[in-house]
């Protein structure tokens, strides 16, 4: 994907944190235009300035598109060094179910807190929202670096909210993971 690591650089060589975030949001925005049918916007405030919303990604499921994915997800960005915690999880959350919004794409980029085996920390909020119809997906730095092709990004995300729909958590790398490089060669091993 023409593009992909000059900005996945910018958001490393960003000097402060505003300019770090940012750019971050433009690599986001970046990926889902690759994809067919996905319309984004940027940087949405509610009218009383309280809350803010990176990404808004319309999803109208185009062929070699997001066809498993609701057409509604918002997105949030967290390029932050440490993992994000429970706190940060459970606000994007309460975004989300404020706007009956099913689907919520967390990129995190050095992952989320907790065990997604124990389901403990992060990964437990995932349980509380999963019967009110939300599930959160969690893309990370090493899942991008992966990425070769727009299609790699689709089948990316159908696998994460696939699993989030199988385990009640978060779709949140673990063991087992889809790989896209991995899955490439078994493929060209069948064919």
């Amino acid at each position: 994907m023409d593009g992909l690591r000059q900005l996945l650089d910018a958001t490393c060589l960003a000097r402060s944190s505003q300019a770090k975030g940012e750019a971050y949001e433009k690599l986001i925005t970046f990926l889902f235009e690759s994809i067919p049918g996905c319309m984004v916007d940027r940087d949405i405030t509610n009218v009383f300035g309280t809350e803010q919303i990176d990404i808004a990604v319309g999803n109208i499921h185009e062929a070699g598109g997001l066809r498993l994915l609701p057409p509604i997800i918002l997105v949030e960005c967290k390029n932050w060094n440490d993992p994000v915690d429970s706190q940060a999880i459970g606000y994007f959350f309460n975004i989300l179910a404020s706007r009956a919004i099913e689907l919520g794409v967390l990129v995190a980029a050095s992952g989320v807190t907790g065990d997604v085996l124990s389901g403990r920390h992060s990964h437990a909020l995932g349980l509380g929202a999963a019967p009110r119809g939300i599930k959160m997906i969690v893309i990370t730095n090493d899942d991008i670096t992966q990425l070769r092709q727009p299609e790699d990004f689709v089948e990316l995300l159908h696998r994460r909210y696939l699993r989030a729909y199988a385990t009640g958590q978060l779709g949140a790398p673990g063991p087992g993971d889809y790989r896209v490089p991995e899955a490439r060669a078994r493929a060209s091993e069948l064919a």
